[in-house]
């Protein structure tokens, strides 16, 4: 917890941000060199920790959760981006996104009647597939899609542009909680008492793409949030499917656009999206303990044990000198078992599946 805090505090200072607070880290050497660093020079240290501490209690209280960037269950693909939230903050299941596979489905907020029940239809479908679905709580395409997958009791996933104890807009407050009451997630990176604001909602279309194995386009104008989530998606490598349009009204301009330039993208009726999608199989859930050479087991189990550690922890706990450590645990690297974070820290690595690497 006292870790957890310290990433908090680090984000909440004023005009600082998460590229700038793991340079400052890593400038330090460690998180604990760093914090102590901040709260002798840096001014609005206090501030930050009151809040960071504030938003914290407020969330255990209402049973809420947060993890950081350095805890294993954090998406792992995040991981790769320069601005990775610090850490984020839940309502739900915990790590949902570790348990299946999850597709995106967005859209513009002011959808049609048609792209609505198309949006519904799709997120009904991919559900029964046993696919999870991630969106962003909106009006329009993305209600549709949240509701979609709690029609067929499936899993559906949020991201959110405003912390936990809001509501944006205030009408889905029901469907929040009916996502929740069926195992879904609410997720934000902003802390407790944090209001909606344009660009909040601009900069959670990521989260929602970074956690996505394909992301469908419903329905969108020329310009949009769902045009940014596409954009993402092409940027990061992750598949982009688009709906094709009955007509060429302007509330289907976006969709026209993005076929023009990936006429390959397009996809007409759910069944047509489930082959365009293909089938996520399941990768092999082999014993990876077992798979491991005998001297690296014991290293592994204090790793998983801990949900991450310091080298210099493992060697204590492992009575190993730090030379046999830091060999053990570059031999983990290379396998891909694990990370190496800010600091000298070390986490398992954690498949798509929920089972660790």
């Amino acid at each position: 917890m006292e870790r957890l805090q310290r990433w908090v505090t680090l984000g909440a200072m004023e005009n600082w941000g998460p590229v700038r607070a793991k340079q400052f880290v890593d400038a330090a050497g460690s998180l604990d060199r760093a914090w102590a660093k901040i709260r002798r020079h840096h001014a609005g240290f206090q501030l930050a920790h009151e809040r960071a501490k504030s938003a914290l209690d407020m969330q255990e209280k209402a049973g809420y959760w947060a993890i950081s960037w350095e805890d294993p269950s954090y998406p792992r693909r995040w991981r790769t981006w320069r601005d990775a939230p610090l850490a984020i903050f839940g309502r739900g299941e915990k790590a949902s996104w570790n348990q299946r596979k999850f597709v995106a489905i967005v859209g513009t907020r002011k959808c049609c009647e048609a792209s609505a029940r198309i949006a519904f239809q799709s997120s009904q479908t991919l559900s029964q597939s046993g696919i999870g679905i991630a969106s962003g709580l909106a009006l329009g395409i993305d209600a549709a899609a949240h509701r979609g997958s709690l029609y067929n009791q499936g899993t559906t996933l949020a991201c959110l542009g405003h912390g936990l104890d809001r509501m944006y807009p205030k009408r889905h407050q029901g469907l929040a909680d009916a996502m929740v009451r069926n195992g879904g997630t609410l997720l934000t990176e902003h802390l407790m008492g944090t209001g909606p604001a344009r660009w909040h909602f601009a900069s959670r279309n990521r989260l929602v793409v970074g956690l996505s194995e394909a992301v469908v386009l419903v329905q969108s104008p020329a310009k949009g949030g769902a045009m940014i989530s596409a954009e993402l998606a092409v940027e990061s490598g992750v598949d982009l499917w688009v709906y094709r349009p009955p007509d060429h009204a302007a509330r289907w301009a976006g969709n026209w656009a993005l076929l023009e330039a990936y006429p390959e993208a397009a996809w007409s009726h759910p069944e047509q999206l489930i082959e365009r999608l293909g089938v996520f199989s399941k990768p092999s859930m082999a014993n990876d303990e077992e798979a491991l050479q005998k001297e690296l087991r014991p290293l592994w189990r204090a790793l998983v044990g801990t949900s991450g550690c310091q080298a210099e922890e493992l060697a204590r706990v492992l009575n190993e000198s730090m030379e046999a450590i830091h060999g053990k645990l570059f031999v983990l690297e290379l396998q891909g078992k694990v990370e190496r974070l800010s600091g000298g820290w070390f986490v398992p690595l954690i498949s798509a599946w929920g089972h660790r690497a």
